[in-house]
């Protein structure tokens, strides 16, 4: 990579996620003092409340930090940062605002890009528009290098690796670990993207038109159709549906791997795991989210009350430092297949599966400490092995496991 005056800069350092973020960059300097660092934001006097969190919170001076004065909506300003930087951790959201406007700033600068984006649309349009422009210019844009949707999505190759023969399908229940301790409320910014993303969710049929041309192929075999609700043996828990980004994400990733190494698609099926009563409350809660998300006036009143509407489950605070300290995540992914490969991956299977596999992901609280160290490695494995990472011939708008997952080491919490 060509020589610029730092190896990362931190967009978003002074928002509630980015503030991890910004630590545990100073954690990893700490470990790697050759590495040159920023932390970017629109406000000088909030950067440096950032650093001096950062600095209370991990014990470490963080010299080397400098400051950046960047918004996202000064075209110059972000030309400017990027041309500066190997790479960018954008944690500045909602993504469907300010996403395209960064990582448009990155490919026409040559700067890598990764994020921690939940948001499929934002996700599935940057492929749309930039994926050649990134490949003529030789940088990755890798989304959601976060809890959205690493654990996901590299669990899922990983589970495809080790499987003994092909995998037909996989089924993930995202939850909290058995040993975790306490609850934490959620922050706002989390609660607006789900909102916005529900809201314009039709808009994603015209970009997926645009952008899967082509149809994978169909299984015989299809996936063993889960109720609203159930009870998962692999993960002892009671489920229901899961609409985050990891379904997308994980699709695509197939799609990817499909088109590009000739690799068997597998499918995918994606689930929150909970108590029973718990599984049912949040059925009801979903639907009512849901009706909320779809008329404007209630929108409008969701996104300016979140408390109220939540029951205190969502804060513009943020959740308390403390109160995330004792969470553990655990993704139980279970794999249906056969013993063995096919040599081509369009042909079926004419026998029922056969062989059944599970992995589990633990780590720690994912939406923050979890999260900061997922971006983080997933950026530094750009940084460090970028010659090992697909270029030509993979789209450069990459997810994790395409990007991340092939040549360069795990990023596992």
């Amino acid at each position: 990579m060509t020589e610029r005056k730092y190896d990362l800069v931190v967009l978003g350092a002074t928002g509630y996620t980015g503030q991890y973020v910004a630590e545990e960059v100073g954690r990893i300097v700490e470990k790697q003092p050759s590495l040159t660092y920023a932390f970017a934001g629109r406000n000088k006097e909030k950067l440096e409340r950032t650093l001096e969190t950062a600095r209370a919170n991990t014990g470490l001076d963080l010299a080397k930090a400098e400051l950046l004065v960047v918004d996202v909506n000064d075209e110059e300003s972000l030309k400017k940062m990027a041309a500066q930087t190997k790479i960018v951790i954008n944690c500045v959201g909602p993504y469907r605002y300010y996403g395209l406007k960064v990582v448009k700033a990155c490919v026409e600068e040559g700067a890598n890009h990764v994020d921690i984006s939940g948001e499929p649309q934002y996700l599935e349009q940057a492929q749309l528009e930039y994926s050649e422009a990134a490949r003529e210019a030789g940088v990755h844009v890798v989304g959601s290098c976060g809890f959205d949707s690493i654990p996901a999505d590299l669990g899922t190759t990983f589970l495809q690796e080790v499987f003994p023969g092909d995998v037909n399908s996989v089924k993930a229940v995202v939850t909290m670990d058995d040993d975790s301790e306490g609850k934490a409320s959620i922050n706002f910014t989390t609660m607006e993207c789900a909102v916005l993303g529900l809201a314009h969710s039709n808009e994603l049929k015209g970009v997926r038109k645009k952008l899967f041309t082509t149809p994978l192929p169909k299984p015989s075999f299809k996936a063993e159709p889960r109720g609203k609700l159930f009870h998962s043996d692999e993960a002892k828990r009671w489920c229901v549906p899961n609409m985050a980004a990891d379904h997308s994400v994980v699709m695509r990733t197939q799609r990817i791997l499909y088109e590009k190494e000739q690799m068997r698609p597998t499918q995918f099926q994606v689930y929150f795991g909970m108590t029973r009563f718990n599984a049912v409350l949040s059925i009801f809660f979903g639907i009512l989210f849901y009706i909320l998300t779809k008329i404007s006036f209630t929108r409008s009143l969701l996104l300016k009350y979140p408390e109220f509407f939540t029951g205190g489950v969502v804060t513009r605070q943020g959740p308390r430092r403390s109160d995330l300290t004792g969470l553990k995540f655990l993704v139980v992914l279970t794999g249906k297949g056969w013993d063995r490969k096919l040599e081509d991956p369009a042909q079926q299977h004419t026998e029922p599966p056969n062989v059944t596999k599970t992995v589990r992901v633990k780590g720690p609280d994912p939406g923050y400490f979890g999260t900061a160290i997922l971006v983080t490695q997933s950026a530094l494995t750009i940084l460090e092995e970028k010659d090992k990472l697909p270029q030509e011939g993979s789209l450069p708008q990459d997810l994790p496991a395409s990007a991340l997952g092939k040549e360069g080491d795990p990023i596992y919490c």
